[in-house]
């Protein structure tokens, strides 16, 4: 009886590691020119079922994308995504995962926390042009919380017109006020 339940168990334990294995993918996406594209892309990317939204890494120059899901992803769930977007989504493969990778948020630095109790965002655009100089010229990762009404308000100071890349999260919250959080 006791044999039964430990090979049960191992089974159970096996077939759960079978389940989460992590699927590695490599994209070629026609139309960015921008890095408010490349931000447009990596969080319709981000929004499939089972794609982790931290692994998108969008390379504006070459066009690739890459990103992790633990479950598999279409090339026809992409196209839907992208057409709406005014992209084309070339080649779409399964890759071996990478063995660099970015530095998590966990590994940079915060190094800038303003929380600005005003949603006026003309007012601070100077604020957020700056941040995205400063998040532009290194690796980086910038963390805006706002009010979803303003993402694009936000964003366009920051990444508008950039031929770099950056990392950059938005994440829509209730509260009345604009928090900026930049980790190098």
């Amino acid at each position: 009886m006791l044999r039964g339940l430990l090979i049960t168990l191992i089974m159970v334990v096996w077939s759960v590691n079978v389940w989460a294995e992590e699927l590695t993918y490599q994209a070629h996406v026609e139309g960015m020119v921008c890095a408010f594209c490349a931000y447009s892309v990596g969080k319709n990317i981000g929004s499939l079922p089972g794609v982790e939204a931290e692994s998108v890494n969008v390379d504006l120059k070459s066009g690739r994308v890459g990103f992790k899901s633990n479950q598999q992803v279409s090339k026809q769930s992409l196209e839907a995504i992208f057409i709406e977007s005014g992209f084309r989504l070339g080649a779409l493969t399964k890759v071996e995962p990478s063995l660099t990778t970015d530095p998590s948020p966990k590994e940079l630095l915060l190094v800038l926390d303003i929380r600005l109790d005003s949603l006026d965002t003309a007012r601070f655009e100077a604020v957020f042009e700056a941040v995205g100089n400063i998040a532009a010229g290194s690796p980086s990762r910038l963390v805006i919380e706002a009010p979803v009404a303003l993402e694009g308000d936000l964003l366009k100071p920051v990444l508008m017109g950039r031929q770099q890349v950056m990392k950059v999260r938005f994440n829509a919250s209730d509260a009345e006020s604009i928090h900026l959080q930049l980790y190098l």
